[in-house]
């Protein structure tokens, strides 16, 4: 949900403003519970709906999403198209120089199922650019946006790897965009690895 630009009549200029303009957003998650995550730019509540009372019970308040997670979430069917970067940031997750253990991979492939359990248990969620979809898939306006717009306030980032996704400037009501987003350590490391690819090309 973003302002209205003029006084006029609604039009497609309202639609195309950065997500910085947002004012509210959220999602609902349906399974054995239907789930509402809301943000009015105050945090992040949950809801779940109570079937007997016919309404939403804030289950969670001002959620935060944790600094580093332990898994990474990805559709790794398109790892032949992935650029360097991308490749060695799922190298350093499956075989940790360090020694650490390796994190858990997790792809349900609804973003909204992945990216609730990238907010509650923290990790990472990727849908980059690749050869076959050089722009990214996700859609800016409505999927990139509210979803960058919820992982911000809860503490986290959300980048397209060469910008935070809220500050792309639309084009257009269908724009995509490439979106990487979850706990701050695990996409710094991320995007360690584009900028180590960027200086070496």
């Amino acid at each position: 949900m973003q302002p209205q630009e003029t006084d006029d009549e609604p039009s497609e200029k309202d639609a195309l403003q950065p997500g910085r303009k947002i004012v509210a957003a959220g999602y609902a998650l349906y399974g054995s519970a239907t789930l509402v995550a809301l943000s009015t730019g105050q945090g992040v509540d949950c809801f779940m709906l109570d079937p007997a009372l016919g309404e939403f019970i804030l289950v969670d308040r001002d959620v935060k999403i944790k600094k580093k997670g332990k898994i990474y979430s990805l559709n790794e069917g398109y790892a032949k198209y992935f650029d360097p970067a991308m490749t060695e940031y799922l190298k350093k997750k499956k075989f940790p120089e360090d020694g650490s253990s390796p994190y858990g991979a997790r792809y349900v492939g609804s973003m909204v199922a992945d990216v609730h359990r990238t907010l509650m248990y923290g990790g990472i969620f990727m849908y980059p650019a690749n050869q076959k979809s050089p722009k990214g898939k996700l859609r800016l306006l409505y999927e990139g946006n509210p979803m960058a717009f919820i992982i911000e306030q809860a503490g986290g980032i959300a980048t397209t790897g060469t910008e935070a996704v809220l500050d792309v400037k639309p084009e257009g009501i269908h724009q995509r965009v490439p979106l990487i987003l979850g706990s701050p350590d695990d996409v710094h490391e991320y995007l360690a690895c584009v900028q180590k690819h960027q200086k070496s090309s």
